[in-house]
């Protein structure tokens, strides 16, 4: 699950290892681990960016092609 850091208050939260991240970067983290930053107030789910959705967007029309 994708989530942007709001905060950063450690390096670690409650075993969760922050140390290489700054506040406002994306993570993509597991789904307990996302959770958590969020229940904590220390993340907030990411927006999906312009390049995603054009990516996305490539990935849906190969797989149609395919078919």
């Amino acid at each position: 699950m994708k989530v942007r850091l709001t905060r950063k208050f450690s390096n670690v939260l409650n075993g969760i290892d922050l140390s290489r991240y700054q506040q406002g970067d994306t993570l993509d983290l597991p789904g307990r681990d996302a959770e958590m930053l969020m229940a904590e107030g220390w993340a907030e789910p990411a927006r999906e960016s312009m390049r995603d959705r054009a990516s996305d967007g490539q990935s849906r029309k190969r797989r149609k092609k395919q078919r």
